[in-house]
């Protein structure tokens, strides 16, 4: 009796605990949409440009050369903004001006009024247009804010397949390091870098810089790497991750003229096997003894990069007493950094916080503090293996 019990109650402890992750799985997709949704900021009302840059831009054309340039821009300055300041309801109202919007004491003083009304209608056309472009953008942003906020409701409703049980082989042990510096002149660093372990066997390390330095340059990498964690998390695979937030960080670009790399290293402990995704990150090096590969990518960063797809992965297995080494471009980039190849190559030790050191340390001294500047690091060790709590 005692025997059925157990054998009856075996089943009932594997179904809670796959219920149980089906709900931690479901609950943190949500809060990844979540996140994304928020990352937009409330509605906003598009701010109206100032119609004055009509004439601003149309007088700079045809005003720059004319011989009574002092006298409608100096002497006559008020009655020339007030021609200006009645006319345009009417222009903007109509779409374009005619002769008749504008004073006679103006019109007739105007030695190139003809060409003063053609350059002020191209102005109207480009300024009605730029208006209608901040119109669709933001419509569009509020469709895609919407859309996040929706699905992340109906995941957190939505049946799901259990986890995969992890794989049972021998995993890599690893160890990682990290650091960062500022610009020279700036308190906090753009880049962000992080890395973590998922539920299935699988490690990420990610790498984000910010357009820029500074306040502003960390906000928007922290953002990148906070969201990219939670969906990664969640179970949600690299690429749809990965293009998930590239089309969030294209609205975000449209808008606040904002961007960031992402530099993702997946790693499959278990079938030892990595896939790397650059969106414009600085290249990423894996060494191992005295030999150095260099993994570069052509794709733009986040927010710029307008492709339906994720850039290629690269792809490769990966070997005990290796390391594999990500920056940001304040390090080095793919035109200047032979010296680094060359101290990867020659380093003979076996801490990867002792190497990412010298890394700064080297290009600090190089670089002069130009620009933020990050190391991770991700070494393998020889003869270990990594221990799963079951």
């Amino acid at each position: 009796c005692s025997l059925l019990l157990r054998e009856t109650a075996a089943p009932k402890r594997r179904a809670s605990k796959e219920a149980d992750g089906l709900r931690r799985r479901l609950r943190m997709s949500a809060e990844a949409l979540r996140g994304l949704y928020e990352s937009f900021g409330p509605p906003q009302q598009p701010k109206d440009e100032n119609p004055a840059v009509i004439f601003d831009r149309a007088a700079e054309v045809v005003c720059r050369g004319c011989s009574i340039r002092d006298v409608c821009w100096n002497k006559e300055y008020v009655s020339t903004f007030n021609a200006f300041n009645d006319a345009t309801p009417i222009l903007l109202g109509r779409g374009r001006a005619l002769p008749g919007d504008f004073a006679d004491h103006f019109a007739s003083r105007c030695i190139h009024f003809p060409q003063l009304l053609s350059a002020i209608n191209t102005e109207v056309t480009a300024l009605l247009l730029r208006r209608q472009y901040r119109r669709q953008l933001e419509q569009e942003r509020q469709r895609a804010r919407g859309q996040y906020a929706q699905l992340g409701e109906l995941v957190a409703q939505a049946i799901a397949v259990p986890e995969a049980p992890a794989v049972t082989g021998r995993e890599l042990a690893f160890d990682v390091a990290m650091s960062s510096a500022p610009k020279e002149g700036q308190r906090v660093c753009g880049d962000s870098l992080t890395y973590f372990t998922s539920g299935r066997n699988r490690l990420f390390l990610l790498l984000s810089d910010g357009m820029g330095s500074g306040r502003e340059a960390q906000r928007e990498s922290l953002m990148t790497l906070r969201l990219l964690e939670q969906f990664l998390k969640a179970g949600i695979e690299a690429e749809p991750a990965l293009k998930t937030m590239n089309a969030a960080l294209n609205l975000r670009s449209d808008e606040q003229g904002s961007f960031t790399t992402i530099d993702l290293l997946c790693v499959e402990l278990g079938e030892r096997q990595a896939s790397l995704y650059k969106y414009g990150a600085a290249p990423t090096y894996i060494k191992r003894q005295g030999s150095v590969r260099r993994l570069t990518s052509s794709a733009l960063p986040a927010g710029l990069h307008d492709g339906a797809g994720v850039p290629p992965a690269a792809r490769f297995p990966l070997e005990e007493d290796s390391f594999v080494l990500m920056i940001s471009d304040g390090i080095a980039d793919s035109v200047e950094d032979q010296w680094l190849q060359d101290l990867l190559a020659g380093w003979q030790g076996e801490d990867p916080n002792a190497l990412v050191s010298l890394v700064m340390k080297e290009a600090r001294q190089r670089r002069h503090g130009d620009d933020d500047c990050s190391a991770l690091c991700l070494y393998l060790p020889a003869g270990k293996q990594h221990k799963r709590e079951v």
